[in-house]
């Protein structure tokens, strides 16, 4: 015989999609060997995952078990009677039809006689000479007028009788089905413990169940200080579960954890590689092919535009976030938000522009990262003292980490951009050069001064038949800043109501073996 045992949860570890549930209380245990069978489980708990832990003892097996289990129905009772009066209802109103039936069909007979009475009337008066055909008239129309109202009446109440007793059939069914009890699937671990002295001991219960999700969600606030600017971080974790059973006061926690990584590793194939000498052309012919590159993927990348996360980017190392407090969350599958935590640092922000991208300047903060963790990839929402501004993906940034965060445009700036482009061939080397020419205007419709961050981007090429060099003449003003990977860097300064014209040109020169270009 085992013995019932309930434990309260007390432990839940979200994974990326699915939670590890620890259960635990102290039980009174008499010594010796004993079966022992915890209920209140998850009906989708895991089976190989259960385990169990008794202090000063042993667990020699412990398995989960399933079974139906007659549920008394919430407001059953009430129900029952509900429908048992509307069954009584129903009833009367069929008895009470049926007699209006029986009723207009008695009528109707009446009416038939009376016709017959007239006919036969009509036939003995007429044989003696003693026609009344105006009286005859009268009599007959006064019958077909009744015979006619009454047939309808009586259609019309055998339809009534039809559809009451529809009804009634249908809440006898449903009276039926609702004294049948509910089944409830009730799912139990079963232990085989053994204590060599009893009393009251500590047991653990743990296992895993799917349906479980966490995704990792932020706020961040860029506001004005004595100090100067500051963004204020808010960490949250968005969490969903639909497991059966509600986690009422729990220690929660999140994890980064794949436990199904690495059960298959992966299959090693032959690559074959073949070499061959070039032909006469490919020597004197350099292939040249012109792609995009991401310069950055962490830290500052994390303005890119928020899309859907099919996984949690840890960068490659199993995190474990715990809340601040005791959370409740229940088993209804709408997403709950859990404060993890929040830091507030000193930010430096700038208006720039990507003419490129966009005729719109944008108000850009960067700041450290001061929190006690790590940022996990995420999206943003991002408020300003004027309030929500939009929504942002965070990428994935290590502790004093600078992030970049772009808190939206600035109505009263624009930018407009112009490119002219043209290609010469010089004809004893064959030597190409093509140049580029892009004008931009900046416009300030609004009435203070701002500085404005302008970028723009030029190849970089990676052999020497290619070579590619700004033009300083026109090139105006000059450029604050190029970075090796081609990014053209200009400080402006516009006055308020006020529009200016800038200038950026680069010249790419390829010899005359360079062919792809």
């Amino acid at each position: 015989m085992s013995t019932p045992i309930h434990l309260p949860i007390v432990k839940v570890t979200v994974l990326e999609d699915r939670a590890l549930v620890e259960r635990r209380g102290d039980v009174m245990l008499p010594a010796g060997p004993q079966r022992l069978r915890v209920e209140g489980l998850s009906p989708l708990a895991v089976d190989r995952s259960l385990q169990a832990q008794l202090t000063g003892g042993s667990v020699a097996q412990a398995r989960v078990s399933r079974s139906w289990k007659e549920k008394p129905r919430e407001g059953a009772r009430e129900r029952k009677t509900e429908l048992g009066r509307r069954v009584e209802d129903l009833e009367a109103e069929w008895k009470r039809a049926q007699a209006d039936v029986k009723r207009l069909q008695s009528r109707l007979e009446v009416v038939n006689v009376a016709r017959e009475d007239v006919l036969r009337a009509i036939a003995e008066l007429s044989g003696v000479g003693r026609a009344k055909p105006e009286s005859w008239h009268e009599q007959l129309e006064t019958v077909r007028k009744e015979s006619a109202s009454t047939e309808e009446a009586l259609r019309q109440a055998r339809g009534h009788v039809q559809v009451t007793w529809q009804r009634l059939v249908e809440t006898r069914t449903a009276l039926v089905q609702g004294e049948q009890p509910e089944q409830e699937l009730v799912t139990a671990a079963e232990l085989e413990a053994n204590h060599p002295e009893g009393g009251t001991v500590s047991l653990r219960v743990t296992y895993l169940v799917p349906c479980a999700v966490w995704r990792p969600a932020y706020r961040a606030t860029l506001a004005q200080s004595e100090k100067g600017e500051e963004v204020t971080l808010e960490c949250e974790a968005v969490v969903w579960q639909r497991t059966e059973e509600d986690w009422k006061d729990v220690e929660l926690l999140f994890s980064t954890a794949r436990p199904t990584l690495g059960a298959t590793p992966p299959r090693l194939t032959e690559d074959w590689l073949r070499l061959r000498d070039k032909s006469e052309q490919e020597k004197h012919t350099v292939e040249v092919s012109i792609r995009e590159e991401v310069i950055q993927t962490t830290g500052e990348g994390g303005a890119a535009k928020a899309e859907s996360m099919p996984g949690i980017d840890d960068g490659g190392e199993a995190l474990t976030l715990r809340t601040a407090h005791r959370v409740t969350v229940p088993s209804d599958g709408a997403p709950h938000r859990v404060p993890l935590f929040q830091f507030t640092a000193p930010a430096a922000s700038e208006l720039i522009g990507y003419p490129e991208h966009s005729p719109l300047v944008h108000r850009v903060a960067r700041f450290d990262n001061r929190g006690p963790a790590v940022l996990l990839a995420g999206p943003v929402d991002l408020v300003r003292s004027s309030g929500y501004v939009g929504r942002a993906q965070l990428k994935f940034s290590g502790m004093g980490e600078t992030l970049k965060l772009g808190f939206g445009s600035e109505d009263t700036l624009r930018i407009a951009r112009l490119v002219d482009s043209k290609q010469d061939t010089q004809r004893i080397t064959g030597k190409r050069t093509r140049t580029q020419l892009v004008k931009l205007f900046l416009s300030n419709t609004g009435t203070r001064p701002e500085k404005v961050v302008l970028e723009e981007r030029m190849p970089v090429s990676e052999i020497e038949a290619v070579e590619v060099k700004l033009l300083q003449e026109q090139t105006k003003p000059a450029p604050s800043k190029v970075s090796e990977d081609g990014i053209v860097r200009f400080e402006l300064a516009a006055p308020p109501r006020s529009q200016q014209e800038l200038a950026f040109a680069y010249s790419v020169v390829s010899s005359s073996k360079v062919a792809g270009l």
